[in-house]
């Protein structure tokens, strides 16, 4: 082989390493980017999570509330019902 053969073979191999070297970079600043996209994705994800969460929890203790104004309510008609069948057993 002579000199201008050799070189073009260098040249061949060069430019093919120089592309495949700039192959691996693109892909690693793509892999980069879409992982920081997806753990921003994530983060959202449950930070909507929580506040769903928190929702739930505020319902919980209204519903936790509620329920225990209608069971006082329910203790006082319990009562009436005794004091009206006491009077009703007094009459009859």
């Amino acid at each position: 082989m002579d000199i201008a053969e050799i070189s073009t073979v260098a040249t061949a191999v060069m430019t093919v390493a120089l592309i495949g070297i700039a192959g691996f970079v693109g892909l690693g600043i793509y892999r980069a980017r879409h992982s920081t996209a997806r753990e921003a994705e994530y983060r959202a994800l449950a930070e909507r999570v929580m506040t769903a969460q928190t929702e739930a929890a505020d319902a919980a203790r209204s519903t936790a509330t509620e329920m225990s104004a209608v069971r006082a309510e329910l203790a006082q008609v319990k009562q009436r019902l005794a004091a009206l069948e006491s009077l009703l057993s007094q009459i009859g």
